[in-house]
């Protein structure tokens, strides 16, 4: 919430800037895991491990709106990001509107300098529960047929004990032939604060021929502030992803906006 509290706000914009800086913002967390991986699990962890190897860059593009009563609010951004063996390195953006209102050089700068300390921190992103260094935060249930699903998908249930909202529970759509993640949903183990309810979904994609990713998000919340109900979406678009051989050549193109 490092946009509020810093300053008064309306009501619904405190709960809009709550949302913006909650969707992936969270506390420090433990491990524990009470039962086995299912095979398909541990096989999906090794593939998503051997496929962001390297110096990966891409672009984020996100559109949150929050709607209460009589009053709305738009921000939109974009974004480079750049992530080693998929542990996070650098985001830089290049475009931020508020309301339809773009962002100054110095109000580009204080976004870059927090998002990056919260980065950096390990606060801004939901642990997958198919990544090697997070698979301990979670117990998973033995894989499902999924109906209407492609021919081969396997659906897999997972929770986690960890209270907070880089943890959560819900169901992953694993491919069980090449171990790679379709689709996954969840519902944050604690919600933004004001917020009641709400759900995140995962689309994966192919970034790049080698590379299977994440490539758009869909979350949507529902809340109430004083007197007023109101909603939240925020949708995530990732792309133009590229490797790098080196680090010096990614913080380049990074700072020159060309990922």
């Amino acid at each position: 919430m490092s946009k509020v509290g810093a300053h008064k706000c309306a009501p619904l914009r405190c709960f809009g800037a709550v949302l913006l800086s909650a969707v992936f913002l969270v506390a420090p967390y433990g491990r524990s895991r009470a039962a086995a991986v299912p095979p398909i699990v541990e096989r999906t962890a090794a593939a998503y491990a051997a496929e962001v190897r390297g110096i990966v860059g891409m672009q984020r593009h996100f559109i949150t709106r929050i709607k209460g009563g009589p009053i709305s609010h738009t921000e939109e951004s974009d974004s480079g990001f750049l992530m080693h063996d998929g542990s996070f390195v650098r985001i830089k953006y290049c475009r931020v509107t508020d309301d339809g209102r773009a962002f100054d050089a110095g109000q580009l700068e204080r976004r870059d300098s927090q998002t990056n300390r919260d980065w950096a921190d390990g606060r801004i992103f939901f642990k997958e529960p198919y990544d090697p260094r997070y698979m301990a935060d979670y117990d998973f249930e033995p894989p499902q047929a999924c109906a209407g699903c492609a021919a081969g998908t396997v659906a897999v249930n997972f929770s986690s004990g960890i209270r907070d909202a880089q943890h959560g529970s819900g169901t992953m759509w694993i491919d069980a032939v090449n171990a790679r993640v379709a689709r996954l949903t969840y519902v944050p183990n604690a919600l933004p604060p004001h917020a009641t309810s709400g759900s995140v979904t995962e689309f994966d994609g192919p970034g790049l021929p080698d590379l299977w990713y994440v490539t758009r998000i869909e979350s949507a919340y529902r809340g109430h502030i004083f007197i007023l109900t109101g909603s939240g979406t925020f949708i995530g678009t990732f792309d133009h992803f590229r490797r790098f051989s080196a680090l010096t050549e990614a913080e380049a193109a990074l700072q020159s906006g060309t990922i």
